[in-house]
């Protein structure tokens, strides 16, 4: 087991964590994991990118700076995207969900992402 995807497994294990994806820039994933559904890793990769560049243009435009995270808000959870170097970092909670209680393990995510590049 990689390291990447022994820490989005520890994240996942999380009570509360529904699914963690790290996804390229371009939308080609590098890994995934969901506890409750298997999807199309294709189509949900491309959508995290498509969404996260689109965020980012919308930023500039109003003049916010570069985007560095996204949430976004469903009547079922929070989907938080996060941009990290050369890519995108993405966790799936249930509603209400405090992203403070794993900010340990989303950093150890980030550190593996840091060596990668």
């Amino acid at each position: 087991m990689s390291e990447l995807r022994a820490a989005l497994t520890e994240l996942v294990a999380t009570e509360g964590v529904n699914a963690s994806a790290v996804v390229t820039h371009d939308g080609i994933m590098v890994e995934y994991l969901n506890k409750h559904a298997a999807g199309s890793e294709l189509a949900l990769s491309a959508l995290i990118a498509m969404m996260m560049r689109t965020a980012e243009k919308c930023a500039k435009i109003l003049g916010a700076g570069d985007m560095e995270e996204l949430v976004a808000k469903a009547d079922g959870g929070l989907i938080l995207v996060e941009k990290f170097k050369e890519f995108i970092f993405l966790i799936a909670t249930d509603r209400g969900f405090d992203f403070s209680t794993i900010e340990e393990k989303r950093a150890k995510v980030r550190a593996i992402l840091r060596s990668i590049t």
